[in-house]
């Protein structure tokens, strides 16, 4: 496998991180235009794509991101306010 990641289920993992609310919210807090330079990823954290991950991947996005949430302490209304501005990805 080439890239980053050294099986396919890391990189998978990837795939469903990017399809999260969560993501696409941080990189939303950065991105003004439709282009993408890597100033726009600042504010996403990164996470653990291993089975030793704190995130269990093997969820839907949904559940991913009721994770993410719990994982960085976000208040209801915070969560309410992700979840009212980013559509789903799925």
């Amino acid at each position: 496998m080439n890239g980053p990641y050294t099986t396919e289920r890391e990189a998978n993992n990837v795939i469903k991180y990017i399809k999260t609310k969560f993501f696409h919210f941080m990189l939303g807090l950065k991105k003004v235009t439709q282009h993408t330079t890597s100033k726009v990823y600042q504010f996403i954290p990164l996470q653990d794509f291993t089975l030793k991950s704190d995130i269990n991947w093997e969820e839907v996005s949904e559940n991913i991101d009721k994770q993410l949430y719990a994982k960085y302490g976000l208040t209801d209304d915070e969560i309410s306010f992700i979840e009212s501005m980013i559509r789903p990805m799925d």
